[in-house]
């Protein structure tokens, strides 16, 4: 295809990789910006000429960014703040909560990503419980049977958008309305989602989301987000908190006033050079539209699915665009260490087990070159 007939190639002039690699793994690392680094040098600019005076600049931007990304993810203004990575914003969430009662169910998927698992299982330290919610086939986990895990005793359900191994697009929605019905709260994990498929927080109700900017965002490693329902912020008091969580930080009192709005959650200070590459990717991820990449991703994908069943490879993702990501999973025997010669070669890709190599184009990506890594694959494996 051409500019003519798919005109988000003309984004790839933005991305520089793209003129040297073939870049699939867009689920893992997307591909950086051409106007990050002359953002970067901005950051560094501040710092050189402006000193600490460079922090009037610097702290707007926890929620400045944030409103960037809330626009993606249609969050109101000053909904969303900024932090390092999802492990330091998701034990903030878990901090929120009293395990001590009869009300102490934590329901999350057994597909769930590690550092989230490692995280929430701490909890049972404080009294929580976790349900794990099994896979029969390790690519989906039944909508009903996550239903059906959620029950009076359930305080919260930390659940992935779509899942890291198999690219399974969970039912959010109908999630978050039976949490709601039996008084739980859910948080949303949308690392694998935003950028690539159409997140709406105020049409899902959610009551938390998380995320980070590494992946379908463009936004590059050190920028996380978490969202809060305006209208729950006050009934939290995080337990890992900081000073930044002061409703009068400058004022240094050793008595805690935490702050009215969501900066209630923030805790200590995050790191700003991340911010500045991140609002490059989240700007031109916004200026593309979350619904032309879905649906490009969608054919594309479809596309690489067809692909593989003409050379016989195992699909290891679901097949239903409803319940798909952005991300095609190929298995066979062997997979690792072809993942790594595709890489070599020039193919940008990754491997992960039980799930083998992980493909997933994104808006800038040609169908040629998915012609041209299914070509390579095939040379791979017959040892060419």
């Amino acid at each position: 295809m051409t500019t003519a007939t798919d005109p988000l190639l003309a984004w790839r002039e933005e991305f520089p990789i793209l003129a040297r690699k073939t870049y699939l793994v867009n689920h893992s690392l997307g591909a950086m910006p051409r106007s990050a680094a002359s953002s970067l040098q901005a950051y560094a600019d501040d710092w050189s000429t402006q000193g600490i005076e460079a922090w009037d600049v610097w702290f707007p931007m926890i929620t400045e960014v944030g409103d960037r990304i809330g626009r993606i993810l249609n969050a109101p203004a000053g909904a969303i703040i900024m932090h390092q990575n999802v492990s330091t914003l998701q034990s903030i969430v878990a901090s929120c909560f009293d395990f001590s009662g009869r009300k102490n169910k934590v329901v999350y998927e057994a597909m769930n990503f590690t550092t989230v698992h490692y995280l929430w299982q701490q909890q049972t330290r404080l009294g929580a419980r976790v349900h794990l919610v099994g896979s029969p086939d390790g690519i989906h986990v039944p909508t009903e049977t996550m239903l059906a895990a959620i029950d009076d005793e359930t305080l919260v359900v930390p659940i992935s958008h779509v899942l890291f191994q198999s690219n399974y697009l969970q039912d959010a929605k109908a999630i978050v309305e039976k949490a709601h019905r039996h008084g739980a709260y859910v948080v949303l994990d949308t690392y694998q989602s935003a950028g690539i498929v159409p997140v709406d927080v105020q049409d899902l109700g959610v009551d938390f989301v998380v995320g980070g900017s590494v992946k379908w965002l463009c936004g590059g490693p050190g920028a996380a987000y978490l969202y809060v329902r305006p209208d729950l912020v006050s009934q939290f008091q995080p337990r890992q908190t900081g000073w930044l969580s002061h409703a009068h930080p400058f004022d240094f009192t050793m008595d805690m006033d935490y702050a009215e709005n969501t900066m209630r959650f923030l805790g200590g200070s995050p790191g700003m050079a991340g911010l500045y590459a991140a609002r490059e990717g989240y700007r031109i991820i916004h200026e593309v539209g979350v619904s032309a990449i879905r649906a490009k991703s969608l054919r594309q994908t479809r596309l690489l699915m067809s692909l593989a069943e003409e050379a016989g490879l195992t699909i290891k993702n679901p097949r239903d665009d409803a319940r798909r990501g952005g991300t095609v999973c190929l298995d066979f025997e062997g997979s690792g260490p072809a993942s790594k010669e595709l890489i070599r070669r020039g193919f940008q890709v990754d491997h992960r087990p039980q799930c083998g190599i992980r493909v997933s184009p994104h808006f800038y990506n040609t169908d040629d070159e998915l012609h041209a890594f299914m070509e390579e694959l095939k040379r791979v494996r017959a040892g060419r």
